[in-house]
């Protein structure tokens, strides 16, 4: 069964327990943001734009949201179908358990979805059966992968050290857990193609198995995709050093964290943490309470002219909102205005 290389610095456990506050606060946040047409759906379609862009597709941000949405776009049926595939390997881990072991038939499967129609079917879902290696932009080699005879029986022990009770391995920190399978996946490489892809899905995989991201709330592969020639050094970096994965962990956590952050932010912004009751939240909704963010009051004309709805969809759009609090209301004729409960 593999084993990893790592140690747990004051720089990453300073990480990992920000992450862990992080997520805490998440989860208990009043707000429930993890609304699919919403959030999820904006976190897939980054997830799946910053993966791929890692590999060399030239969609923007835009362009795969369009695609998310059915709409046909002017650019290459591969750039395309690699975003359509990506979305459909993502939702199929998000629609399956949270919790439970990864197999190894589930993996190959994932794979076959993730390369569908990219490559032949006897190469989708199936190890490597040539070796194969990493090269630059230039195309100069970078990293040889063990060979393909190798490939089955590795990614067999990466994913006994997963599956294993926690008595038995290192850790069980989600976060730490998942950066090490990213990085060994992609090491092995055991696919003729989508190792990339494939080892940040796993990562992914692995965090949502973990409960860090039931809810799909953040791409962490925005930031890779930020600076990746940073991701492609802290990957080979470790390789480097004998395959210690110390710095590699910490840069990971860092990632982890400011994503993190980010999402915070966007809960913060509704303004609201102080409601009474967990609410989860239509896109409407949220679009209401920004617009009563920062006002005195707001008329119920103005809100309806302003979120384009009738008076009552908008009736319908408040009620939960003043039912738990979050809402206030004055008057009750066409005169009524609204506003945002004050933190206490």
């Amino acid at each position: 069964m593999y084993q990893p290389a790592y140690r747990i610095t004051p720089h990453l456990l300073g990480w990992l327990t920000e992450a862990t506050e992080l997520r805490v606060w998440i989860q208990q946040s009043i707000v429930d943001v993890a609304w699919v047409p919403l959030l999820q759906r904006d976190t897939a379609n980054r997830l799946s734009h910053s993966s791929t862009s890692i590999e060399g597709n030239p969609l923007s941000l835009p362009l795969v949201e369009a695609i998310a949405r059915g709409e046909t776009i002017s650019a290459s049926a591969k750039a395309v179908l690699e975003i359509e595939n990506y979305l459909a390997a993502l939702q199929r881990i998000w629609s399956g358990p949270a919790r439970g072991q990864i197999r190894e038939r589930d993996l190959l499967s994932i794979h076959a979805r993730l390369m569908k129609d990219l490559l032949p079917a006897e190469k989708r879902g199936r190890y490597k059966t040539a070796d194969n290696k990493v090269v630059d932009p230039k195309g100069r080699p970078v990293y040889i992968p063990p060979g393909h005879d190798q490939a089955g029986p590795l990614t067999r022990g990466l994913l006994a050290w997963l599956n294993a009770p926690a008595a038995r391995v290192q850790l069980k920190d989600p976060v730490l857990t998942s950066a090490i399978a990213h990085h060994r996946l992609v090491s092995i490489h055991p696919f003729s193609d989508g190792n990339g892809r494939m080892s940040r899905l796993l990562a992914c995989w692995v965090l949502y198995r973990g409960g860090y991201d039931t809810h799909h709330l953040f791409a962490v592969d925005e930031y890779y995709d930020a600076d990746r020639q940073t991701y492609y050094d802290k990957l080979q970096q470790a390789r480097d050093l004998d395959d210690d994965l110390t710095y590699w962990l910490e840069y990971v956590a860092e990632g982890l964290v400011t994503t993190l952050r980010k999402t915070r932010s966007r809960i913060e912004s509704l303004d609201v943490q102080h409601a009474s009751a967990r609410l989860r939240l239509t896109a409407k909704q949220e679009d209401l309470l920004r617009i009563l963010r920062g006002k005195a009051w707001v008329s119920a004309a103005e809100l309806s002219k302003t979120l384009a709805i009738s008076r009552e969809r908008m009736s319908e759009l408040l009620r939960p909102l003043i039912a738990a609090h979050v809402v206030l209301r004055e008057g009750h004729t066409r005169a009524t205005t609204y506003r945002l409960k004050p933190k206490r």
